[in-house]
């Protein structure tokens, strides 16, 4: 896999850094895990109407409609035949979701074009 990035300079936000550091590797991790082989990952950080927007993409397969938001709940897999397989258990983004939310933000996923984008969105200063 390709990690390509595009971090801007400006944005900068009042919260926890571990934290932030926890959910910058849980969204990473997840599109890693995700991802088609050879296939590329894009992380960026932007300032975006008095936000920080961070989004990580990855081609990957599309999240059901009715899923989506389901994903976030703790211990939810979409693919409950593979759930002891690679020892994960559906924790990564609910706590991302709560990471995002004590920081005053929320995080959302799309599914566009055969790619797959948590985007989180938290108050800048």
């Amino acid at each position: 896999l390709v990690l390509n990035t595009d971090i801007q300079g400006d944005v900068i936000i009042d919260g926890n850094t571990d934290q932030m550091k926890q959910l910058v590797s849980i969204l990473l991790d997840n599109a890693i895990r995700h991802s088609k082989s050879q296939g590329e990952v894009y992380l960026s950080l932007t300032r975006e109407h008095g936000f920080a927007k961070l989004s990580v993409i990855n081609k990957g397969d599309e999240i059901e409609p009715k899923q989506r938001q389901r994903i976030f709940e703790r211990f939810y897999r979409t693919d409950t035949a593979r759930n002891s397989e690679d020892k994960h258990y559906g924790l990564g983004l609910a706590i991302a979701k709560a990471i995002a939310s004590s920081h005053k933000g929320h995080i959302d996923v799309l599914c566009y074009d055969g790619l797959v984008e948590f985007r989180v969105k938290i108050p800048a200063q």
